[in-house]
């Protein structure tokens, strides 16, 4: 028997933001493409993986349903460099 109904239980909704810009430079017959990426731009800590399982709390401890497993990955940056010749 289920605690909860099956799809009846959901999460925060999950919106992720992610930039790149980048500029193409010639050089005579060579050209070369520099960027930057930036992923999760918001810098957005919201839960993407929950525990679902039920277990009775132990001594001390509550319960670990719903305890958050995962979460979206901090905001980071690449820098890139494409060159065609």
């Amino acid at each position: 028997m289920n605690l909860v109904e099956p799809g009846t239980l959901y999460g925060a909704r999950i919106n992720n933001l992610d930039m790149r810009i980048a500029k193409i430079i010639r050089f005579g017959s060579t050209r070369a493409q520099v960027g930057v990426d930036v992923y999760n731009l918001m810098n957005n800590d919201v839960v993407t993986t929950y525990n679902n399982a039920y277990t009775a709390p132990a001594a001390g401890r509550g319960s670990i349903w719903l305890t958050p497993t995962a979460i979206l990955p901090a905001r980071y940056a690449r820098i890139n460099l494409q060159r065609d010749f």
